[in-house]
């Protein structure tokens, strides 16, 4: 009866330090200019829904397009997700009127107020996969 009771305490503690020892461990070193550029580009697991285009996945492509340099329109939406947050995120692949392609994210705020957060040419995000 003792040993059973002293191999239960065992793997009791065996478990807890294998548990202490996977919290505690420390990632690879990564480029963190490359991380910080594509980190909001990356999805969360369960996190972004692929979505139609909606009359909001058009205003935040149409707010994206406006934060761009110069005089530019809106082409085309080729696809969008989006992300449920105090408000919603949206991942828009879109083109302007020079056939420029685009990923933005911008977020839409529970005022329905539209912030662009990422604004990236489609060169730069194949660089984050």
């Amino acid at each position: 009866m003792r040993d059973k009771f002293m191999y239960k305490k065992l793997l009791i503690v065996s478990v807890g330090a294998l548990s202490l020892m996977a919290c505690s461990s420390t990632p690879a070193p990564q480029d963190t200019q490359a991380a910080t550029k594509c980190e909001v580009l990356t999805s969360k697991p369960g996190g972004w829904q692929k979505v139609s285009i909606t009359p909001q996945v058009t205003e935040a492509a149409t707010t994206a397009v406006a934060s761009i340099d110069g005089s530019h329109s809106l082409k085309e939406i080729q696809s969008a997700t989006e992300q449920v947050v105090a408000g919603m995120n949206y991942k828009i692949n879109f083109t302007t009127e020079d056939d420029t392609a685009y990923v933005a994210v911008v977020y839409r705020n529970l005022k329905s107020e539209y912030k662009v957060v990422s604004l990236m040419s489609k060169e730069d995000v194949a660089d984050c996969k």
